[in-house]
């Protein structure tokens, strides 16, 4: 069932989001809770190792940072599509509508802090990247972490019995836990099939799980004769739709754009890109004009580009956030408050900004509230230092 379809049956039964309870935090989340000061100890450390570095691999890790802080920050909210519950759920806190303290999402339930699976996806490729690249060795991570018995919380039988009732719609709740993407369960499928048919992706793929994917695999590799035949393969794990992988190549070579130098123009990626890759190239011709027309973003990305998870939508709404500010926080937060697929257009912005502004344009406040962001340096440090 597509994400788009269980949207529109979850607003037809009007459910009321339930929230989390003291009892639902995850163990890491547990031993935050026990032992707050060691953890913020232990993140300064992590993060003047970083600051350690020289200025390339800083912002590797940066970028990597910033996609994972930034999906965080948008998960309470992702995938609210009506505007008007968006606008009450943000009304008090509208400077401020990162980490919201109650998830409102209509889709599924989560303790602030957590990722979405955009992030998860990511994660699973920074682990193989970090412990020293193979293929194989991401797909071994994708099934740690969402196979049968994963480490990360997403519940195969739950789900299901979750998308039964949205089919039969008699729900009144979201989905307690992690929620699969759609580009994950047909891994997972084609994995378990053991056909060794490869690439794993599906043709009509047309979110952004690829990119995610491929991220930190690109990021390790740039430069590297390797590069492309890397990307690519990472790409087509989740997604083989040609846009799918037009665009994951240009997001990630917009990221290391960034990384190698800050004061990239990203708008002039259409001119370099034009040949291998045009319809990337009309993609940012549209961006170009909705800037050119002052459009704001929350006008951009509903009334323009579309506010779904599917490319070239998250894509462009991405790229339009990061060009028309000025921070890390000030394009993170126009997105949230643009409703929609948040979560996937946070974790393109997060890393182009992560990229763009340094470890410390990520406000210190919100990398302690990713709940898994000790995690995530340690991982990225192994992979960059």
């Amino acid at each position: 069932m597509s994400l788009l379809l269980l949207f529109f049956l979850l607003r037809l039964t009007a459910p009321t989001p339930e929230q989390c309870s003291e009892s639902q935090l995850s163990p890491l989340q547990e031993a935050i809770k026990q032992d707050g000061a060691g953890r913020s100890e232990r993140l300064a450390v992590l993060l003047k190792r970083v600051r350690e570095l020289d200025p390339l691999p800083q912002r590797q890790i940066a970028a990597l940072l910033g996609a994972a802080v930034a999906d965080a920050a948008a998960r309470p909210l992702h995938w609210e599509y009506d505007n008007a519950a968006l606008q009450a759920h943000i009304t008090e806190v509208w400077d401020t509508p990162e980490f919201l303290s109650e998830s409102k999402s209509p889709f599924y339930t989560l303790p602030t802090g957590e990722n979405s699976c955009y992030w998860d996806i990511a994660e699973a490729s920074l682990r193989a990247v970090a412990g020293g690249y193979e293929y194989q060795n991401v797909l071994r991570e994708l099934v740690r972490s969402f196979g049968a018995g994963n480490n990360k919380g997403y519940d195969m039988d739950a789900f299901k019995e979750f998308a039964k009732k949205v089919k039969a719609r008699d729900i009144d709740t979201p989905l307690k836990g992690k929620y699969f993407h759609e580009a994950v369960l047909t891994f997972l499928a084609g994995y378990e099939a053991d056909n060794h048919q490869l690439p794993f992706g599906n043709s009509k793929m047309r979110s952004t799980e690829g990119f995610c994917l491929s991220l930190p695999v690109a990021i390790k590799f740039f430069g590297h004769a390797d590069f492309e035949k890397n990307s690519v393969e990472a790409v087509e794990t989740m997604s083989t739709w040609k846009t799918s992988l037009q665009l994951a190549m240009v997001a990630s070579n917009i990221v290391i754009n960034l990384i190698k130098n800050p004061a990239y123009d990203i708008m002039s990626n259409g001119v370099e890109i034009a040949d291998q890759y045009p319809k990337a190239k009309r993609c940012i011709e549209e961006i170009r004009d909705a800037v050119s027309n002052k459009w704001d973003h929350s006008t951009s990305v509903i009334q323009v580009f579309g506010p779904a998870c599917n490319n070239p939508s998250s894509f462009q709404g991405a790229i339009h956030a990061t060009v028309t500010s000025t921070s890390f926080t000030e394009a993170v937060r126009k997105t949230i408050r643009a409703g929609g697929c948040n979560c996937s257009r946070a974790f393109f912005i997060g890393a182009m900004c992560g990229a763009k502004y340094g470890i410390e344009g990520i406000p210190g406040e919100w990398v302690e509230k990713t709940t898994h962001s000790e995690e995530i340096l340690t991982l990225a440090l192994k992979a960059f230092s």
